[in-house]
């Protein structure tokens, strides 16, 4: 007798369609499997919730769970729409209230809903765990003692994000401005698309569509950094505005191609010609600002003494003096009238300067005229005004000078 041809099935579930017999070593097995965790456990945030739905997606299709997770619209078996791919318009009663038809019946499919239970939960961090069964206590995924896998994902979903209408618009308003999230996303085109899909995907969860993407795709595009794939851009963007054929999926394939070209040629947002000179152009002018100033002799600030500014400017090995306006208040009071203009104080000969206005060491006559600096005729306007800032620091500083030679 010919050999029996085996039976064709892509995966060990799919072999058997009936009821799993547990006693049976290879139905143990696929439980097993079926339970163990997914590759990358979930925290229950919502960048995260696209990752973790794919992951579940892949499971349910190796182990045959789809029928489970296809959810009747209002009791209508004929509307039924994927958990999964339409979470945002299947409400936590309505995965409920098909759990019921078949958990507490021998089925394959209480099977599958509690083996896909199991997996989902052993797929949560700790802390994710502690939120899911937290929000079970008000919508409850057991039933008699019974995980519902199904029930269970909704409720993970639910507490993932928040669903309402303001979503939605959030979800199209962040569609809208991709120019801002490249730059967020540092030009990193990869992660750039990832960052579009997601949302893509959070409208489709809702029953929702784009009619713009294309267009907010071009404008995310053109704010990268690197300046020649924004040129490759415009050019394709000028293909699609003379009518030729661009979706968004198409333009996402050539915009990624081209990050990964340029990224492996080590040519990714390198600098220009143009830019590296004008760089080199900034630095110098940087070079040249940052300059140590000098005094009026030329000896430069922050040597190791005190600034000129501060009075304590230094000439030759001389101590430094105070400023001109430390002076104390004696040397500022004129003598009175029949009195003598010279005086000596601290075994030092003083003579009253006219020009001065002060009490110096030189006499009237032997004025030098150092740090002195006549009235500016003012009939010409402001233009000899003698509130030029310049001149006063000037005057200050050949002032303080004077003292210094006064002194010596």
């Amino acid at each position: 007798m010919a050999a029996q041809a085996p039976h064709f099935a892509l995966a060990p579930a799919f072999a058997n369609p009936d009821v799993l017999d547990y006693s049976d070593q290879s139905a143990a097995k696929l439980f097993k499997a079926g339970t163990e965790a997914l590759s990358i456990k979930f925290d229950c945030k919502p960048d995260n919730l696209q990752l973790f739905l794919d992951q579940a997606r892949d499971r349910s299709i190796v182990f045959d769970w789809l029928n489970i997770l296809s959810i009747p619209s209002q009791g209508d078996v004929a509307l039924s729409k994927d958990l999964i791919e339409s979470y945002g318009e299947i409400s936590y009663q309505e995965v409920c209230n098909h759990a019921l038809t078949y958990m507490h019946e021998d089925t394959r499919e209480a099977q599958d809903s509690f083996m896909m239970y199991h997996c989902l939960m052993n797929s949560l961090t700790d802390e994710a765990q502690k939120q899911v069964r937290t929000r079970g206590n008000v919508l409850p995924f057991m039933f008699g003692g019974k995980g519902s896998g199904p029930v269970l994902l909704k409720v993970i979903i639910m507490v993932s994000h928040v669903d309402t209408r303001a979503t939605i618009t959030s979800v199209r308003t962040k569609l809208s401005n991709l120019d801002h999230a490249m730059r967020e996303q540092d030009s990193d085109i990869e992660h750039f698309n990832d960052y579009v899909i997601g949302l893509v995907s959070k409208l489709h969860a809702r029953g929702e569509q784009t009619q713009d993407l294309l267009v907010n795709l071009f404008k995310g595009y053109k704010a990268c950094k690197d300046a020649e794939f924004v040129e490759y851009i415009k050019k394709k963007e000028d293909l699609y505005e003379e009518g030729g054929q661009v979706d968004y999926q198409q333009l996402m394939d050539w915009a990624i191609n081209k990050f990964k070209t340029r990224k492996e040629s080590e040519q990714w947002c390198q600098r220009t010609t143009e830019e590296e000179t004008i760089i080199a152009l900034q630095a110098q002018v940087n070079t040249l600002m940052s300059q140590k100033k000098t005094y009026p002799t030329g000896r430069p600030y922050g040597d190791g003494k005190k600034d000129f500014k501060q009075g304590n400017y230094k000439k030759g090995k001389g101590k430094g003096k105070p400023r001109v306006d430390n002076l104390p208040t004696w040397m500022s009071l004129p003598p009175k009238n029949g009195e003598k203009h010279y005086k000596t104080v601290e075994g030092k000969d003083y003579h009253w300067c006219p020009n001065h206005n002060r009490w110096t060491r030189h006499t009237a006559s032997e004025c030098k005229g150092i740090g002195f600096k006549a009235p500016i005729r003012t009939d010409q306007g402001n233009k000899f005004a003698n509130s030029n800032k310049a001149n006063m620091k000037l005057s200050k500083a050949l002032a303080a000078i004077s003292v210094e030679d006064d002194d010596e």
